[in-house]
């Protein structure tokens, strides 16, 4: 077993990281982002494979992954982890076609629900209470432990792909929201009076999409909507798809009881 994922803010790590290690404490974890993963891959014949539901969407790095490695996916039997904060959609239906036009068997799925990192839009402030952000990974540690102990015990999981999902994933796909997250943008917006040139955006970002210039962070028009930059910026200078910061997240910084 292999485990592979992208994260933006940890908590699909978190999430796959702890599924795998639950389920053989030998395996090891690779994001997308490291140049081991794919030889990795070839090695293995069953892959978890994690990623965070965006507005009922695969975030576009992660779909470009799949689609430039689809042979290596080829009769691997593939474990979906989608994580989600605000919509539970059809991020997992979505890769399930992925993976099937990849040549791999679909064994399962599982949709934690994770605090949202996209806290630059007002419905995110008004959604959700900020100050549970420990007793959301909590509750989905031990939802975690359980599907673990299913999978060892052959149960198969389908989570993420009832009715429900479908209707809500068909809804998304045509508002505002799956647009900005089905393409790359130009992103992230920023606030030249408070941005201090300190370039952590810019080694955070996973696509390179970032760079310093007369001392000031400069975008790109590659940004993938994983929110790291926005989430680690010490003076709050970045935004991505709204205008204003609500809070930031990333969940090292979470303090969890147990």
């Amino acid at each position: 077993m292999i485990g592979i994922y992208f994260s933006g803010t940890g908590n699909t790590r978190h999430c796959v990281e702890r599924f795998v290690s639950a389920i053989d404490g030998d395996s090891k974890c690779y994001s997308i982002e490291d140049g081991d993963v794919i030889n990795a891959l070839k090695q293995q014949k069953t892959v978890v494979f994690g990623f965070p539901v965006y507005y009922s969407n695969l975030p576009k790095i992660v779909k470009d992954f799949i689609t430039e490695n689809k042979d290596s996916f080829k009769d691997k039997k593939v474990f979906i982890i989608a994580t989600k904060g605000l919509f539970n959609a059809f991020g997992v239906g979505y890769a399930r076609r992925m993976f099937a036009d990849c040549g791999a068997e679909f064994i399962g799925s599982l949709q934690p629900i994770m605090p949202d990192n996209i806290r630059d839009l007002k419905i995110m402030e008004v959604a959700f209470d900020y100050s549970k952000d420990g007793e959301i990974i909590e509750k989905t540690n031990v939802k975690i432990a359980r599907a673990a102990e299913k999978f060892k015990s052959g149960k198969r999981m389908k989570s993420g792909l009832n009715p429900l999902n479908y209707i809500i994933g068909f809804f998304l796909k045509i508002l505002w929201f799956y647009p900005k997250t089905d393409k790359y943008i130009t992103a992230p917006k920023v606030d030249l009076t408070k941005c201090n040139g300190c370039g952590k955006c810019v080694e955070l970002c996973p696509m390179r999409n970032i760079e310093i210039a007369d001392k000031k962070a400069v975008s790109g028009d590659k940004c993938t909507v994983c929110y790291r930059c926005f989430g680690n910026c010490p003076t709050q200078a970045l935004t991505v798809l709204g205008d204003k910061v609500y809070g930031q997240y990333d969940i090292g910084s979470v303090t969890l009881t147990t």
